[in-house]
């Protein structure tokens, strides 16, 4: 998309091998250019700075696979984390360990003989119920974790992370009401996370 917003994607997105990547519909980038075009923010800009559009005054949407963080999300306008929470069957669990050896964040240990999963250590990446020889941890949700409001320059901030987790067309409108706020809260020089700080976050969840 040329100017008016930028989508960057991690590689487990593109298509690339990454043993972390969680699936992700393969147009899934153009529907995000497709939804900035219909919000009308395309138009804004150019009515703001005619072709004078450089590149902070633009509208940026990181999206990841996982929660590595490649693609930069936490300091995007729109950052996008794919999620699963896990869900454990014990009954089936035959006690291995391996998916509290594997976790990445340290969020499974072994309870009473039982794995528990600490929701708080937990980033939703789905690791586990790849590493389960016996396939009794699955995906109880899936969807993108959406974090919002975040940039470099001057006064870093890294994005704030909205409540819960979203399907693609969630975060689609998501994107749209971003934009729209923006656009009736624009000031000259100031990032949308600047904006929003403002307005609040909550703003984003609302019709």
């Amino acid at each position: 998309m040329e100017k008016s917003a930028i989508v960057n994607i991690c590689r487990g997105i593109k298509g690339g091998e990454c043993r972390f990547a969680l699936f992700v519909e393969e147009s899934f980038a153009d529907r995000i250019e497709k939804t900035v075009i219909e919000s009308g923010w395309p138009e804004f800009l150019k009515s703001q700075f005619g072709d004078n559009i450089s590149r902070h005054k633009v509208f940026s949407v990181n999206a990841g696979a996982c929660p590595n963080g490649c693609s930069r999300p936490h300091i995007s306008d729109i950052g996008l984390i794919r999620a699963c929470v896990p869900v454990i069957d014990n009954e089936g669990c035959i006690g291995c360990g391996e998916c509290v050896t594997n976790c990445p964040d340290d969020a499974m240990q072994f309870i009473d003989g039982k794995v528990v999963i600490t929701r708080e250590k937990c980033l939703d990446c789905g690791f586990c119920t790849r590493t389960c020889p016996v396939e009794v941890i699955s995906c109880s949700r899936k969807g993108w974790r959406v974090v919002a409001g975040g940039r470099l320059g001057r006064h870093p901030h890294l994005g704030s992370e909205l409540p819960g987790i979203y399907s693609s067309a969630e975060v689609l409108l998501i994107i749209f009401r971003s934009l729209k706020l923006w656009m009736e809260n624009y000031e000259t020089g100031k990032r949308f996370g600047q904006i929003m700080d403002k307005v609040g976050y909550d703003k984003l969840l609302q019709d």
